[in-house]
């Protein structure tokens, strides 16, 4: 689980004082220390460090260097970070089992993030909806998760997931697209099939929560089309105007 430079930035851009945020497991901060600079300035100097950054780095495969604490980065934005999890690995975690339902600190945050935790849980719809059960009305959640990892974790995640999770009921779908471990980026189509074949990239979404209303499974967009598109009835047809299709 990290924040790297592109759920860093885009994380920070919004971020304002005060903001609660709440993250998936604890995140290291992978992101190159002169991109946390863009945003806390000369601050970046007084971090705290982790003393484990040799072996942080070592599993996220990247150069050595020191790797600052999640909270006193994000103290030194104004913000307060909750980190929730199943086992107590820095014993810091929140106990919270994504599994099962949770309800006891709904709609306290005004960010969650998914720093590559939902493809780690079986139970994956019902950790989905636990992780936006922490949101707020205008309140934003972050995700990356792999596309194409073999065994990474139980599940690889493909951008109809969260167009159709996040556009059917109550949250506005802000970005969706293919990240690479280094940054770089590509626009693929959210809900249409298409191919890819290249290196081990993940998806990052971004999405939005509107208003507060049930959230139902979602039927995938191509086979709400294909109802309305046969003139069938049925719960899934007033979807279709949800999603924009």
């Amino acid at each position: 689980m990290a924040i790297n430079t592109i759920m860093m930035k885009a994380l920070c851009s919004r971020l304002k004082p005060g903001a609660r945020i709440a993250s998936m497991g604890y995140p290291d901060m992978i992101a190159p220390l002169d991109v946390i600079e863009e945003f806390i300035g000369d601050g970046v100097r007084s971090l705290d460090f982790l003393k484990d950054s040799p072996a942080i780095c070592k599993r996220h495969n990247i150069p050595f260097r020191g790797i600052p604490d999640a909270f006193s980065v994000f103290k030194k934005l104004g913000a307060e970070l909750d980190v929730f999890d199943i086992v107590k690995e820095r014993d810091c975690e929140i106990p919270y089992d994504l599994n099962e339902p949770q309800c006891a600190w709904d709609f306290r945050y005004d960010f969650v993030l998914d720093v590559g935790t939902l493809e780690h849980c079986f139970n994956i719809g019902q950790a989905a909806l636990n992780m936006v059960s922490l949101l707020k009305v205008g309140g934003i959640i972050f995700h990356e998760n792999p596309f194409n990892w073999g065994n990474h974790g139980f599940y690889n995640m493909n951008p109809t997931w969260y167009a159709d999770f996040y556009s059917q009921r109550g949250f506005k779908l802000l970005e969706c697209k293919l990240v690479t471990k280094d940054g770089r980026s590509s626009n693929v189509p959210q809900t249409d099939r298409f191919q890819f074949v290249q290196e081990e990239i993940n998806v990052f979404a971004v999405a939005e929560r509107t208003r507060i209303m049930p959230i139902t499974w979602p039927m995938q967009t191509k086979y709400v089309k294909m109802i309305a598109k046969a003139g069938l009835s049925g719960e899934a047809v007033p979807a279709l105007e949800a999603i924009g299709a």
